[in-house]
């Protein structure tokens, strides 16, 4: 069962991974149609084409490898040189490629309905209809998990463990000491699943009531009303009473008993999910502020053999696929409702974490990143702002072309970034 639970979250992982993927460049391309660009493709995944269908003058289609995506906008790039030559013969070739190229589409789609000739805003908007789109998603998946299924927080009147025996010295939990002695719990006959009803004659309400009527008792024999299944019992406890110093050596007084609660679901109101983004959005950034280090340190302890920091190592998506693989096999052992809303929750709440790495991720301002994009377009509102101010001719659109170098250095970046994790995954996984 394990095995098929492992292989479930990874195949859930791959479809949440291409449905964010489509959801992002759903996000660039629908106002790109809306401002009369002529979007000739829209692909999920690299690689050979599984599948394609033509509607409406653009091709969608799914390839092999759901790694990414991407449309094809006619005229991203002005196909005429902006006047400056390049000083290096090889960056001249690049960026006369990359204007020929564009000069094909705009001839078979028309100047009217080239990217290049949108308005500064109009390009923002098509640029950051991406990462907003998974922004949205990450959004409404956090406040499914948060509102929806909820989370796991406060503890319950249902005993989730019962320990064997405890220890005369408060504030201990090594069972293997000279003064360790059975439990009150397993004497009074307490079982996991248990559901605590009465203390000493008082209604439960919440575990804290319980803690509050322990610590009352002392070492006192109580009777204590729990719900076994459809049965009612009254047991008889006597806890284990002590007096001492805890792990950090301050005095303490302590009842004991050996057995600790089962959490249960709290379920957020919905005007708690913005804080909660907002603070995902801030662990995001600091994780991305420290990703050049983070993935040194990866690739210097995955060469020398040495365990990766489970708290501060980045991952792949093969780390990704993996956890959640291993997180979905982990709810084996969970009642059958239990089970299926851990593994919604740890799916979604993935998925979420994903859209929202994928949206901050791509508002780098970097090309061939969206960020970049809407960097030269901010570049280019600002020229056009500057000349119209000073009542000179409107300027032409920026030469992203001109960038291209850049661009590739960029890619080349990320790829042996994403060679690195992949490799790092594959043979030295991140243990939690």
């Amino acid at each position: 069962m394990t095995v098929w639970l492992t292989v479930l979250g990874i195949v859930v992982f791959v479809v949440g991974l291409t449905v964010s993927v489509a959801w992002h460049e759903l996000g660039h391309m629908i106002p790109a149609k809306a401002f009369g660009v002529r979007v000739s493709h829209y692909f999920v995944g690299f690689g050979p084409t599984l599948f394609s269908r033509v509607r409406g003058g653009t091709e969608y289609g799914i390839k092999a490898l759901p790694f990414g995506g991407f449309i094809r906008m006619a005229g991203m790039y002005p196909p005429v040189a902006s006047g400056r030559r390049p000083r290096f013969r090889w960056q001249a070739s690049l960026e006369d490629e990359v204007r020929r190229l564009s000069a094909v589409e705009v001839e078979a789609a028309g100047v009217e309905h080239s990217f290049y000739r949108l308005s500064a805003p109009r390009k923002a908007v098509v640029m950051l209809g991406g990462p907003t789109m998974n922004l949205i998603l990450a959004a409404v998946l956090t406040a499914v998990v948060y509102s929806g299924i909820g989370l796991y927080g406060e503890p319950s009147l249902t005993v989730g463990d019962v320990a064997p025996c405890v220890s005369k010295q408060a504030g201990a939990v090594d069972c293997d000491a000279d003064d360790a002695v059975s439990s009150p719990a397993i004497d009074a006959g307490l079982r996991a699943g248990d559901r605590l009803r009465t203390w000493d004659g008082v209604e439960l309400d919440s575990w804290s009531d319980f803690r509050v009527q322990l610590e009352r008792t002392g070492s006192a024999t109580v009777a204590v009303g729990v719900a076994r299944g459809d049965a009612d019992l009254d047991l008889s406890i006597t806890p284990l009473f002590v007096n001492g110093l805890d792990v950090d050596g301050n005095p303490v007084s302590q009842a004991l008993i050996g057995l600790t609660s089962e959490l249960q679901r709290v379920k957020l109101p919905l005007a708690d999910v913005p804080g909660a983004l907002v603070e995902q959005i801030g662990g995001a950034v600091q994780a991305y502020a420290r990703l050049p280090v983070a993935v040194w340190q990866t690739a210097r302890d995955t060469a020398t053999g040495q365990e990766r920091d489970p708290a501060n190592a980045p991952i792949s998506i093969i780390g990704i696929a993996r956890i959640q693989g291993d997180a979905t096999a982990a709810t084996a052992t969970s009642s059958s409702l239990d089970a299926w809303a851990d593994r919604w929750s740890s799916w979604l709440s993935i998925a979420a974490m994903l859209n929202l790495a994928l949206w901050l991720f791509n508002l780098l301002p970097l090309l061939p990143l969206d960020g970049g994009h809407v960097a030269g377009a901010a570049i280019e509102g600002v020229r056009r702002t500057w000349a119209r101010l000073r009542h000179r001719p409107r300027t032409g659109p920026i030469d992203l072309a001109r960038a291209i170098p850049l661009t590739y250095g960029v890619f080349g970046v990320l790829i042996l970034m994403t060679v690195v994790l992949m490799w790092a995954d594959l043979v030295n996984p991140v243990s939690l």
